[in-house]
């Protein structure tokens, strides 16, 4: 794998763990009680997710007409584009509408 390549991906464990990854050792206490290194490696990394890194939030997508949205998923076309951004929270709200009304609830 080229190093290029390696740079970009911020999954690898390295990038995670400085230190590499967990040892036969990292999994137990010092009492011989188990540690879960992974949960441990997990919350490290997810405060480091948390910290904000821009000053302020893009504003909320402006609103989609509720019937185009339907009337375009409920199309047998495959390739068919929303008419603007939306937030996910919306998109799967009109999901679930359309679902319920294909099982008659």
């Amino acid at each position: 794998m080229s190093s290029n390549t390696q740079q970009f991906e911020s999954w690898r464990v390295e990038k995670v763990r400085p230190s590499g990854p967990p040892t036969s050792t990292s999994w137990s206490t010092s009492t011989g009680a188990f540690h879960n290194a992974g949960l441990a490696t997990f919350v490290e990394t997810r405060s480091q997710w948390k910290v904000r890194t821009v000053q302020t939030t893009p504003p909320p997508p402006p609103p989609v007409r509720y019937d185009e949205l339907v009337n375009g998923l409920t199309q047998t076309t495959r390739t068919w584009e929303l008419p603007g951004r939306m937030k996910l929270e919306d998109l799967v709200d009109v999901f679930n509408d359309i679902w319920e009304c294909e099982q008659g609830f």
